[in-house]
Protein backbone atom coordinates (compact mmCIF):
# COMPACT_ATOMS: atom_id res chain seq x y z
CA UNK A 1 0.00 0.00 0.00
CA UNK A 2 1.54 3.42 -0.94
CA UNK A 3 2.55 5.83 1.76
CA UNK A 4 0.33 8.88 2.16
CA UNK A 5 1.46 12.28 0.98
CA UNK A 6 2.90 14.35 3.76
CA UNK A 7 1.15 17.68 4.26
CA UNK A 8 3.62 18.85 6.91
CA UNK A 9 6.89 17.61 5.47
CA UNK A 10 9.00 19.59 7.91
CA UNK A 11 7.33 18.39 11.09
CA UNK A 12 9.50 18.59 14.24
CA UNK A 13 11.79 15.65 14.91
CA UNK A 14 10.51 15.00 18.42
CA UNK A 15 7.84 12.71 19.79
CA UNK A 16 5.61 13.88 22.62
CA UNK A 17 4.02 12.17 25.60
CA UNK A 18 1.43 13.77 27.89
CA UNK A 19 2.65 15.05 31.26
CA UNK A 20 0.47 15.16 34.34
CA UNK A 21 2.14 18.32 35.60
CA UNK A 22 2.47 20.30 32.38
CA UNK A 23 -0.05 21.72 29.96
CA UNK A 24 2.38 21.28 27.08
CA UNK A 25 3.69 17.84 26.06
CA UNK A 26 7.19 17.00 27.15
CA UNK A 27 9.44 16.36 24.16
CA UNK A 28 11.34 13.12 23.89
CA UNK A 29 14.44 12.95 21.75
CA UNK A 30 14.15 10.55 18.84
CA UNK A 31 17.31 9.12 17.34
CA UNK A 32 18.01 10.61 13.90
CA UNK A 33 18.31 7.19 12.31
CA UNK A 34 14.80 6.33 13.51
CA UNK A 35 13.02 9.28 11.89
CA UNK A 36 15.03 11.71 9.81
CA UNK A 37 16.79 9.16 7.64
CA UNK A 38 13.41 7.85 6.55
CA UNK A 39 11.97 11.34 6.17
CA UNK A 40 14.72 13.04 4.20
CA UNK A 41 16.82 10.19 2.85
CA UNK A 42 19.87 11.37 4.78
CA UNK A 43 22.51 9.23 6.44
CA UNK A 44 22.99 9.53 10.19
CA UNK A 45 26.24 11.42 9.56
CA UNK A 46 24.44 13.91 7.32
CA UNK A 47 21.67 14.39 9.87
CA UNK A 48 24.20 15.22 12.57
CA UNK A 49 26.24 17.46 10.24
CA UNK A 50 24.33 19.13 7.41
CA UNK A 51 27.63 20.05 5.73
CA UNK A 52 28.36 16.35 5.26
CA UNK A 53 25.49 16.10 2.78
CA UNK A 54 26.76 15.07 -0.64
CA UNK A 55 24.77 15.59 -3.82
CA UNK A 56 25.46 14.92 -7.49
CA UNK A 57 23.91 16.97 -10.28
CA UNK A 58 25.10 15.35 -13.48
CA UNK A 59 22.71 16.90 -16.02
CA UNK A 60 23.79 20.35 -17.28
CA UNK A 61 20.19 21.51 -17.83
CA UNK A 62 18.82 24.41 -15.69
CA UNK A 63 18.08 23.92 -11.99
CA UNK A 64 14.99 25.32 -10.27
CA UNK A 65 15.45 25.63 -6.50
CA UNK A 66 12.36 25.74 -4.29
CA UNK A 67 13.41 28.03 -1.42
CA UNK A 68 11.02 27.89 1.52
CA UNK A 69 10.78 27.52 5.28
CA UNK A 70 9.32 24.54 7.11
CA UNK A 71 5.70 23.79 6.13
CA UNK A 72 5.88 26.36 3.34
CA UNK A 73 4.52 23.88 0.82
CA UNK A 74 7.57 22.90 -1.22
CA UNK A 75 6.64 19.23 -1.39
CA UNK A 76 3.04 19.85 -2.38
CA UNK A 77 4.21 22.36 -4.98
CA UNK A 78 6.24 19.57 -6.54
CA UNK A 79 3.30 17.18 -6.30
CA UNK A 80 0.88 19.63 -7.93
CA UNK A 81 3.31 20.65 -10.66
CA UNK A 82 4.08 17.00 -11.44
CA UNK A 83 0.39 16.12 -11.79
CA UNK A 84 -0.22 19.09 -14.06
CA UNK A 85 2.86 18.60 -16.23
CA UNK A 86 2.15 14.91 -16.75
CA UNK A 87 -1.37 15.79 -17.82
CA UNK A 88 0.21 18.06 -20.46
CA UNK A 89 2.47 15.33 -21.84
CA UNK A 90 5.67 16.14 -19.94
CA UNK A 91 7.72 13.48 -18.20
CA UNK A 92 8.67 14.12 -14.57
CA UNK A 93 11.12 11.65 -13.07
CA UNK A 94 13.27 11.54 -9.92
CA UNK A 95 17.03 11.74 -10.48
CA UNK A 96 18.42 8.56 -8.94
CA UNK A 97 22.06 9.71 -8.94
CA UNK A 98 21.33 12.92 -7.01
CA UNK A 99 22.03 11.05 -3.77
CA UNK A 100 24.38 8.17 -3.13
CA UNK A 101 23.37 4.81 -4.55
CA UNK A 102 24.02 3.47 -1.05
CA UNK A 103 21.17 5.58 0.33
CA UNK A 104 18.36 3.03 0.52
CA UNK A 105 15.98 5.72 1.81
CA UNK A 106 16.56 7.91 -1.25
CA UNK A 107 16.20 5.00 -3.63
CA UNK A 108 12.91 4.16 -1.88
CA UNK A 109 11.74 7.74 -2.45
CA UNK A 110 12.49 7.30 -6.15
CA UNK A 111 10.75 3.92 -6.27
CA UNK A 112 7.59 5.32 -4.67
CA UNK A 113 7.57 8.70 -6.40
CA UNK A 114 4.70 7.83 -8.75
CA UNK A 115 2.63 6.36 -5.91
CA UNK A 116 3.10 9.50 -3.86
CA UNK A 117 2.22 11.84 -6.70
CA UNK A 118 -1.06 10.07 -7.44
CA UNK A 119 -2.15 9.48 -3.83
CA UNK A 120 -5.16 11.55 -2.75
CA UNK A 121 -4.75 10.78 0.93
CA UNK A 122 -2.55 12.95 3.12
CA UNK A 123 -1.19 12.38 6.60
CA UNK A 124 1.34 13.80 9.01
CA UNK A 125 4.62 12.15 9.90
CA UNK A 126 7.11 10.94 7.32
CA UNK A 127 6.98 11.25 3.56
CA UNK A 128 8.50 9.48 0.61
CA UNK A 129 9.37 12.87 -0.87
CA UNK A 130 11.70 14.78 1.40
CA UNK A 131 14.97 15.70 -0.31
CA UNK A 132 14.83 15.08 -4.01
CA UNK A 133 15.88 16.25 -7.44
CA UNK A 134 13.43 15.63 -10.29
CA UNK A 135 13.94 16.14 -14.01
CA UNK A 136 11.25 17.52 -16.32
CA UNK A 137 11.40 16.36 -19.94
CA UNK A 138 9.34 17.12 -23.00
CA UNK A 139 7.41 14.39 -24.80
CA UNK A 140 10.53 13.58 -26.84
CA UNK A 141 12.58 12.95 -23.71
CA UNK A 142 14.61 16.16 -23.91
CA UNK A 143 15.38 17.67 -20.48
CA UNK A 144 13.87 21.10 -19.83
CA UNK A 145 14.92 21.66 -16.22
CA UNK A 146 15.51 20.03 -12.84
CA UNK A 147 13.62 20.94 -9.67
CA UNK A 148 15.25 20.65 -6.26
CA UNK A 149 13.03 20.08 -3.22
CA UNK A 150 15.04 20.19 0.03
CA UNK A 151 14.26 20.36 3.78
CA UNK A 152 13.00 23.78 4.84
CA UNK A 153 15.43 24.14 7.75
CA UNK A 154 18.29 24.12 5.23
CA UNK A 155 17.00 27.53 4.13
CA UNK A 156 15.41 28.97 7.28
CA UNK A 157 15.44 27.44 10.75
CA UNK A 158 13.15 29.43 13.02
CA UNK A 159 15.04 28.16 16.07
CA UNK A 160 18.43 29.07 14.60
CA UNK A 161 17.72 32.01 12.33
CA UNK A 162 21.31 32.98 11.56
CA UNK A 163 22.62 29.51 10.66
CA UNK A 164 24.59 29.52 7.38
CA UNK A 165 23.38 27.76 4.28
CA UNK A 166 24.65 24.16 3.92
CA UNK A 167 27.67 23.37 1.81
CA UNK A 168 25.67 21.62 -0.91
CA UNK A 169 23.70 24.81 -1.61
CA UNK A 170 26.93 26.73 -2.09
CA UNK A 171 28.17 23.95 -4.38
CA UNK A 172 25.04 24.33 -6.50
CA UNK A 173 25.77 28.04 -6.72
CA UNK A 174 29.20 27.23 -8.12
CA UNK A 175 27.85 24.95 -10.87
CA UNK A 176 27.57 26.07 -14.48
CA UNK A 177 23.88 25.13 -14.71
CA UNK A 178 21.53 28.06 -15.21
CA UNK A 179 19.51 28.59 -12.03
CA UNK A 180 16.05 29.86 -11.14
CA UNK A 181 15.17 30.55 -7.51
CA UNK A 182 11.54 30.15 -6.46
CA UNK A 183 11.22 32.07 -3.20
CA UNK A 184 8.13 30.83 -1.36
CA UNK A 185 6.25 33.28 0.87
CA UNK A 186 2.84 33.27 2.48
CA UNK A 187 0.49 36.14 3.22
CA UNK A 188 -0.03 36.78 6.98
CA UNK A 189 2.43 33.99 7.83
CA UNK A 190 3.07 33.70 11.58
CA UNK A 191 4.03 37.03 13.21
CA UNK A 192 6.07 39.99 11.99
CA UNK A 193 9.24 38.97 13.86
CA UNK A 194 9.33 35.58 12.11
CA UNK A 195 8.47 37.12 8.73
CA UNK A 196 11.22 39.72 9.18
CA UNK A 197 13.74 37.01 10.04
CA UNK A 198 12.70 34.96 7.02
CA UNK A 199 12.94 38.07 4.82
CA UNK A 200 16.49 38.60 6.07
CA UNK A 201 17.31 35.00 5.18
CA UNK A 202 15.95 35.47 1.67
CA UNK A 203 18.01 38.64 1.31
CA UNK A 204 21.14 36.85 2.56
CA UNK A 205 20.66 34.29 -0.21
CA UNK A 206 20.09 37.06 -2.74
CA UNK A 207 23.44 38.52 -1.64
CA UNK A 208 25.25 35.49 -3.04
CA UNK A 209 23.06 34.78 -6.08
CA UNK A 210 24.74 35.81 -9.36
CA UNK A 211 22.89 38.51 -11.27
CA UNK A 212 22.34 36.05 -14.13
CA UNK A 213 20.13 33.81 -11.96
CA UNK A 214 16.38 34.16 -12.47
CA UNK A 215 13.97 34.80 -9.59
CA UNK A 216 10.31 33.96 -9.06
CA UNK A 217 8.35 34.81 -5.90
CA UNK A 218 5.35 32.61 -5.18
CA UNK A 219 2.69 33.54 -2.63
CA UNK A 220 1.55 30.12 -1.42
CA UNK A 221 -1.80 29.14 0.06
CA UNK A 222 -3.44 31.97 -1.86
CA UNK A 223 -6.79 30.18 -1.67
CA UNK A 224 -6.92 30.99 2.07
CA UNK A 225 -7.26 34.72 1.26
CA UNK A 226 -10.62 34.74 -0.50
CA UNK A 227 -11.02 38.46 0.15
CA UNK A 228 -8.34 39.01 -2.49
CA UNK A 229 -10.20 37.12 -5.25
CA UNK A 230 -12.35 38.32 -8.12
CA UNK A 231 -14.38 36.01 -10.35
CA UNK A 232 -12.68 33.01 -8.79
CA UNK A 233 -9.14 34.20 -9.50
CA UNK A 234 -6.59 35.81 -7.16
CA UNK A 235 -5.99 39.53 -7.63
CA UNK A 236 -2.24 39.20 -8.06
CA UNK A 237 -1.47 42.90 -7.55
CA UNK A 238 -3.04 42.86 -4.07
CA UNK A 239 -1.12 39.72 -3.09
CA UNK A 240 2.04 41.37 -4.41
CA UNK A 241 1.53 44.53 -2.35
CA UNK A 242 0.83 42.58 0.84
CA UNK A 243 3.94 40.44 0.42
CA UNK A 244 6.05 43.51 -0.31
CA UNK A 245 4.85 45.11 2.94
CA UNK A 246 5.03 41.97 5.08
CA UNK A 247 8.53 40.87 4.01
CA UNK A 248 10.61 44.07 4.01
CA UNK A 249 13.34 44.37 1.40
CA UNK A 250 12.93 41.08 -0.46
CA UNK A 251 12.05 42.86 -3.74
CA UNK A 252 14.48 45.78 -3.48
CA UNK A 253 17.42 44.13 -5.21
CA UNK A 254 15.40 43.50 -8.35
CA UNK A 255 14.15 47.00 -9.13
CA UNK A 256 14.21 47.48 -12.88
CA UNK A 257 16.40 50.47 -13.72
CA UNK A 258 15.83 50.26 -17.47
CA UNK A 259 14.04 53.50 -18.41
CA UNK A 260 11.98 51.77 -21.09
CA UNK A 261 11.03 48.33 -19.78
CA UNK A 262 10.48 49.67 -16.26
CA UNK A 263 7.37 51.45 -17.56
CA UNK A 264 5.50 48.14 -17.68
CA UNK A 265 7.80 45.90 -15.60
CA UNK A 266 9.05 47.70 -12.45
CA UNK A 267 10.89 44.61 -11.12
CA UNK A 268 13.16 42.03 -12.74
CA UNK A 269 11.42 39.00 -11.33
CA UNK A 270 8.11 37.22 -11.68
CA UNK A 271 5.38 36.90 -9.05
CA UNK A 272 2.74 34.18 -8.76
CA UNK A 273 -0.21 33.63 -6.42
CA UNK A 274 -0.27 29.86 -5.94
CA UNK A 275 -2.23 27.09 -4.28
CA UNK A 276 -1.41 23.38 -4.35
CA UNK A 277 -4.91 22.36 -3.30
CA UNK A 278 -7.34 21.75 -0.46
CA UNK A 279 -6.90 19.44 2.53
CA UNK A 280 -9.88 18.05 4.44
CA UNK A 281 -9.77 16.19 7.74
CA UNK A 282 -11.00 12.61 7.75
CA UNK A 283 -12.74 10.83 10.60
CA UNK A 284 -9.77 8.49 11.04
CA UNK A 285 -7.56 11.50 11.81
CA UNK A 286 -5.93 11.71 8.40
CA UNK A 287 -6.50 14.19 5.60
CA UNK A 288 -7.66 13.98 2.02
CA UNK A 289 -6.05 16.02 -0.74
CA UNK A 290 -7.92 17.71 -3.58
CA UNK A 291 -5.60 19.32 -6.18
CA UNK A 292 -6.04 23.00 -6.94
CA UNK A 293 -7.48 24.25 -10.21
CA UNK A 294 -5.11 23.93 -13.15
CA UNK A 295 -4.59 27.68 -13.53
CA UNK A 296 -2.38 27.65 -10.40
CA UNK A 297 0.27 25.18 -11.63
CA UNK A 298 -0.15 26.43 -15.20
CA UNK A 299 0.73 29.97 -14.09
CA UNK A 300 3.76 28.84 -12.10
CA UNK A 301 5.00 26.59 -14.90
CA UNK A 302 4.66 29.44 -17.41
CA UNK A 303 7.04 31.56 -15.30
CA UNK A 304 9.47 28.68 -14.74
CA UNK A 305 9.51 27.78 -18.42
CA UNK A 306 10.22 31.37 -19.45
CA UNK A 307 13.08 31.54 -16.98
CA UNK A 308 14.77 28.29 -17.95
CA UNK A 309 14.21 28.68 -21.70
CA UNK A 310 15.78 32.12 -21.73
CA UNK A 311 12.79 34.21 -22.90
CA UNK A 312 12.27 36.25 -19.77
CA UNK A 313 10.81 39.43 -21.25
Amino acid sequence: MPKAINVDLDAPVVASTPSATQTEPKPQIVKPSEVLEETYGLTTEEILDVNAIKVTISDPCPIVILFGAKTSGKTMTLVRLTRFLRSQGYRVEPDRVFRSANSSAYQEMCDKFDETITNDNAAGGTSVIGFMLVTIRDNNGNPICQILEAPGEHYFDEDNRTSPFPRYINEILAMKNRRTWVFIVERNWKDSSVRNAYAEKIISMQDIIPSSDKVIFTCHKADLSRGLFKNGRPIVKQFFNDIKNQYPGIFARYTNSNPITSLWKPYNFEFVAFSSGVFNKLQDGGQSYTPSQDFYPAGLWEKIRKAVMGSWF
